[in-house]
């Protein structure tokens, strides 16, 4: 299989993103990514998708009710070809639409924290009965670099040490993604939310979490049967095609390249992959491997069922069950997230 490194979620200058298209596009590549969803706020800038010198530029929105107080109910709405933002108001309407156009409907950031000291206000999701919501993002890392962002000293070195901080997904938006998964496969996804913005605070004046820092830092690792091949076409459906299938993974790459990570299951019969189901039976075995040593935790919806330090983990699951891995290593002294699987579906054999 074929694997490609992007990232998801990223504001430009068409909504309140500091970056024009040209200047994302010129981060993206400097990170070396393959490709690039953009997610302006209420709108979708037409003729900006396609390949900008050498990166896969998708171009989706983030949409939301702005005259609903306070903020909540961020939506990503990826691989729509016409602006759903009229139907912000209703979720249940939004995320239909986004289906009805073939698109892709990820909660964002689903849950954030409001301390006294940050750049906006705490905007979760709430309308939890919608269904119909393709996937989840597990980890937004401006909604963290918020959390943290806790007075004067500590929004100072969450905006100029960000790796001091940054520790991996809110245990309460895993355990939502858990919740989500025991109703049916739901797929998690991570991104920058990129903005660019400036803040000035007496003395300080930083780009908080600028885009190049950002870039190298959580995104998604597509997996894929084709290569891309610079057809525009071709290479959008490949991606969305992946994350559709769910044949993806979140990994924070500034503790270190998680190309290579994989997560199957093996039995006479072969082997399945992320996003994929299969039966459970004697000789099948969970194998989860990393390019670097690191904590492995293997869960089955959302209890953790094994544990091994090193590269490689194997398992043989006891039950049927919605089976996940999460990778941890250790950056300045303290345990932090680094790879977050989409779930294999272990079922009971027919």
């Amino acid at each position: 299989m074929a694997e490609y490194i992007g990232v998801i979620h990223a504001h430009t200058t068409a909504s309140d993103g500091r970056a024009t298209f040209p200047e994302i596009v010129r981060a993206a590549r400097e990170a070396r990514l393959d490709f690039l969803i953009t997610t302006d706020h209420n709108c979708l800038p037409q003729g900006e998708a396609g390949y900008r010198d050498g990166v896969l530029l998708i171009v989706g929105q983030e949409v939301h009710d702005e005259a609903r107080e306070p903020q909540v109910n961020h939506l990503l709405c990826i691989g729509v070809g016409e602006d759903v933002t009229a139907l912000a108001a209703s979720p249940q309407r939004l995320v239909d639409a986004v289906n009805a156009q073939g698109g892709l409907a990820f909660i964002a950031h689903p849950v954030e924290f409001a301390p006294s000291y940050t750049l906006e206000p705490a905007i979760p999701w709430v309308d939890w009965d919608v269904v119909g919501v393709h996937g989840i993002e597990i980890w937004n890392y401006m909604s963290e670099f918020k959390a943290h962002a806790t007075g004067l000293a500590r929004g100072a070195q969450a905006a100029y040490w960000p790796t001091s901080v940054i520790i991996g997904p809110f245990p309460e938006a895993l355990a939502r993604w858990d919740e989500m998964l025991r109703r049916g496969p739901v797929v998690a996804i991570g991104g920058p939310d990129a903005h660019g913005w400036k803040v000035r605070r007496g003395p300080l004046n930083p780009t908080i979490l600028p885009y190049p820092f950002l870039f190298r830092a959580v995104r998604t690792h597509l997996l894929t049967d084709d290569n891309l091949t610079g057809d525009f076409a071709h290479d959008q459906r490949l991606v969305l095609g992946a994350l559709r299938r769910g044949r993806v993974f979140v990994a924070y790459d500034a503790l270190g390249d998680a190309t290579g990570f994989r997560f199957e299951a093996h039995d006479r019969a072969g082997r399945v992959g992320m996003g994929e189901a299969v039966a459970w039976r004697t000789g099948l075995r969970l194998v989860a491997r990393a390019p670097l040593p690191a904590e492995l935790r293997l869960l089955c919806d959302g209890i953790e069922v094994a544990t091994q330090y090193g590269r490689s983990l194997s398992f043989a699951p006891h039950q049927p069950g919605v089976y996940r891995v999460e990778a941890y290593r250790r950056h300045a002294r303290q345990r932090r997230g680094w790879v977050f699987s989409n779930p294999i579906y272990v079922q009971d054999a027919p």
